[in-house]
Order: C-alpha cells, then structure tokens, then sequence
C-alpha cells in the first residue's frame, strides 16, 4: 500500500481465523465497559496475552498503557508474555509464523471491535503494529494525519484478505467504522 501500511506476504486461513475468534468468544463474550478492581477497562477488545498474574487476563490487554489521569505510564509491551489457554492451535500457529517471518517478538495480542458509526481519535502508539483483519466493510478506513499544520489526512481501506498488515502506528493516525456492522481486528504490537 504504502510506508504507512505494507502488505505482508505472511498469511493466515480467514475463515479458520474466524472460527478461531468464534471459539474464543465462547469462553469469553467482547467485554463491556465496566468497573473491575476500581479500574475501568475498555470494551470491544479481548486479549490473547496478558501479564503474569493478571486477574482479569481476557481484558488485560485492553486500552491504553498509559494513565490518563496521570500521563504515566504503567506497563510495556513486553510484560505481556502469557498467552490465554483457550487460545486455538491455528491461531498460536499464524502467530508463530507471523513472529519468524518478521524475526520479532510481540506484546498485547488482541482482537479489536469496532462498532458501526465510530472511531478513536488521532493518536500515535509507541510502536508499530500489525494487523489482520477479521471483518470489514468499504467505509471502514485507517486515517493517517499528514500535515500538523493542516487538516489534512490519507485513508486507506485494509481488507479482509487473508494477509497481515504491518501498520506505523507510531506516526499521528485515527480509525473510523463509517459502516453498518462492526469492524474486527486482531491487532499485534511489537516489541
């Protein structure tokens, strides 16, 4: 596509990948946004890693690793080592495949929902990402600010292809789900 996101020619099997979030929601429903030991956590994301001793591993990985009371930050990329049990075979497969092809390792492993009509905000992440898109539609896009000055801003349209995404999320970019049914992603951060 382009710097911003590359097509990688690391693939997984879609519908196996769909099935694989299926079974993984059997165990675990997308979370709502609620309250667990005095924190609030995000909802439409399910976490396939999470860090030792969480109590709450399915969520763990949500959000933000930053405060946003505060601005500190209160976990890496690398403390998440643990991967769920419930995780299928195919999936921890696609992901050794992914992390080999790639000679990395990853952190928050997670499938990101986002609903019809909605978005996140321009942001940059501390480091890039990849994706592998589960569902879409043609009004779902990646938004890329390209001038600080301007309002000015690149969209592109991943598909649901088969293929991994590499995605520089660590320059400005906002999502947005212009589309009539949910977007779902499996977002993979670096290390």
């Amino acid at each position: 596509m382009n710097s911003f996101i590359t097509k990688l020619n690391v693939t997984a099997d879609l519908p196996q990948m769909t099935t694989d979030l299926e079974e993984i929601l059997k165990v675990c429903p997308w979370p709502e946004r609620q309250l667990f030991n005095g924190q609030t956590y995000p909802a439409n994301q399910l976490g396939i890693t999470y860090r030792p001793g969480s109590t709450i591993p399915w969520i763990d990985a949500g959000g933000s690793l930053i405060d946003p009371k505060t601005g500190q930050i209160f976990g890496y990329e690398s403390d998440f080592t643990e991967l769920n049990p419930a995780v299928p075979d195919s999936l921890k497969d696609a992901l050794s495949r992914l992390s080999s092809a790639e000679n990395t390792k990853f952190g928050r492993i997670r499938f990101m929902r986002l609903m019809p009509k909605t978005g996140l905000t321009v942001h940059a992440d501390f480091e890039t990402r990849y994706h592998y898109v589960i569902k879409t539609n043609p009004n779902s896009f990646f938004g890329e600010k390209i001038d600080e000055n301007e309002v000015a801003a690149v969209c592109y349209h991943v598909p649901a292809d088969g293929h991994f995404y590499h995605v520089d999320t660590t320059r400005p970019h906002f999502v947005y789900n212009g589309g009539w049914e949910p977007r779902i992603h499996l977002v993979i951060c670096k290390v």
